[in-house]
């Protein structure tokens, strides 16, 4: 395995582009502003006395932005910013972004709609420093495509280097997340995770790309009109090969979720310490690093259905092997709660990421030119809408079943009724139809290269013609002369 990830190690170094960087660092900075994960859980939990249904509705409400990304994508795709379509915005969230995580030390942790409003600020900035990384991701992509025969492994190779990256960020987080929090305050750390947006505004400088002139723009390029990026957008949207696929992918990510009341088992009925819930965050970490490498290195010429019914069902069962935790029966067969904890999060966070991933390339495959933002956005934000959804029917079905801080009795059955939600969109799956979407983008990156020869074709014929216009002066000034 080692031998194989250093030969792709060296492809990749023989092939980089210089866009890999400032992508490889939005990544990291996202990942490793989770820093800040658990203390924002304390002080919801325990600052604000919020139950768990509560918590998972208000961070739900904070998330908002990621379900509106494609009028973040329209805006970088269609309207540069100080003559730049991606730096400049990069810059600018991210000042955003560094400034809402100071404000949230020095005034978030007083008022519970102050931290929200803050949080929400943050997610926003967060979010469209995303899109942007997303779009230059998508666009080396395509542009990498142009040369490649087998556009499903550029896809997974630049999906892999984003979402491999943003893990390693979580993990270098989560390594400290827990214990920090035994010595420093929730606001100083806070003031800590302000330093990683900061870093990204640096490097942003240095990022090099075509500068635009606004008062220059053709509006006859498709990039420039705004309409006709929603145009181009509705009509392919409208496309049975991506709108149903996308339909899926949304019911598949609607299951609802069990993050905040585990959160508050793990802490008050398992007494976890933080610095252990770190560790747990570690191993969630490195499980997806672990599913990046796997993917990509022996699934990614695997159907899509084929792994997506696979590692859902597979998903299904790590889900429900939980309910053995709840019920205390790992106590009854002498399996410590930590180590259960640990082994249990290494397969449903492992599983999981090899449940995402095929997902995620599939979204990338799906980007047509010229509105990459925009789409891989629209892919991006369906996910997040689901997950958002997901965690509000979580929070709903909290309050329906009576569990709470106070009582976990049925927590189990919890469990068995969310974990339904997991396996109902298996029968829809055959809308995906992979063969049909490779061939439409074929197609589509066949018509750019023809026009590409087209336009060089008529710029070498001027370059000629004008030439020959230049000899016919000359000689007319010799026998003038």
């Amino acid at each position: 395995m080692f031998d194989k990830l250093f030969k792709q190690f060296a492809q990749f170094y023989e092939s980089f582009n210089p866009s890999y960087f400032i992508i490889a660092v939005v990544a990291f900075s996202q990942g490793v502003q989770h820093l800040a994960d658990l203390s924002i859980n304390y002080m919801l939990k325990d600052d604000f006395g919020l139950s768990p249904a509560m918590m998972g509705l208000y961070l739900s409400y904070t998330t908002t932005p990621w379900i509106v990304k494609p009028f973040w994508g329209l805006i970088t795709d269609s309207k540069p910013l100080f003559g730049y379509r991606r730096k400049s915005y990069i810059i600018l969230f991210g000042i955003f972004d560094a400034l809402g995580w100071v404000a949230l030390s020095k005034y978030g942790t007083d008022n519970l709609y102050s931290a929200l409003l803050l949080l929400f600020l943050i997610q926003l900035s967060t979010c469209f420093v995303n899109v942007v990384g997303e779009a230059i991701l998508v666009e080396v992509a395509a542009s990498a495509s142009r040369q490649q025969t087998n556009f499903q492994h550029g896809a997974s190779k630049n999906v892999s280097i984003f979402f491999g990256v943003r893990a390693f960020g979580t993990l270098i987080s989560a390594f400290f997340s827990g214990a920090l929090l035994h010595y420093f305050t929730k606001q100083e750390i806070f003031m800590m995770t302000a330093a990683f947006p900061s870093l990204l505004v640096l490097v942003s400088f240095f990022y090099v790309e075509e500068k635009v002139d606004p008062r220059n723009l053709d509006q006859n390029d498709r990039r420039n009109n705004t309409m006709q990026c929603i145009k181009d957008f509705w009509t392919f949207f409208q496309n049975p090969l991506i709108y149903k696929p996308v339909a899926l992918i949304f019911c598949f990510m609607m299951a609802p979720s069990s993050s905040t009341i585990m959160f508050f088992f793990y802490t008050q009925v398992l007494g976890f310490e933080p610095s252990f819930l770190g560790q747990l965050k570690f191993v969630y970490a490195l499980s997806t690093i672990l599913g990046v490498l796997l993917y990509n290195n022996y699934l990614k010429d695997v159907p899509f259905k084929k792994i997506f019914i696979t590692t859902t069902i597979l998903y299904y069962f790590c889900y429900q092997s939980m309910i053995i935790l709840v019920t205390r029966k790992n106590v009854e067969w002498g399996i410590n709660d930590k180590f259960f904890c640990l082994g249990d999060s290494v397969m449903l966070q492992l599983v999981g990421e090899l449940n995402l991933m095929p997902i995620l390339v599939l979204a990338c495959r799906m980007c047509p030119k010229n509105i990459e933002a925009t789409m891989y956005a629209m892919l991006m934000s369906t996910i997040n809408f689901g997950s958002t959804l997901g965690s509000q029917l979580g929070a709903l079905f909290l309050i329906i079943m009576g569990v709470n801080q106070n009582d976990y009795s049925k927590l189990w059955l919890f469990i068995i009724v969310t974990g339904v939600f997991i396996l109902l969109p298996l029968p829809w799956v055959g809308v995906v139809q992979e063969d049909k979407i490779l061939q439409q983008r074929d197609q589509q990156l066949a018509q750019l290269k023809q026009k590409d020869c087209e336009s060089d074709t008529v710029s070498t014929s001027n370059l000629r013609q004008e030439d020959d216009q230049q000899q016919l002066l000359s000689e007319n000034e010799q026998q003038k002369s």
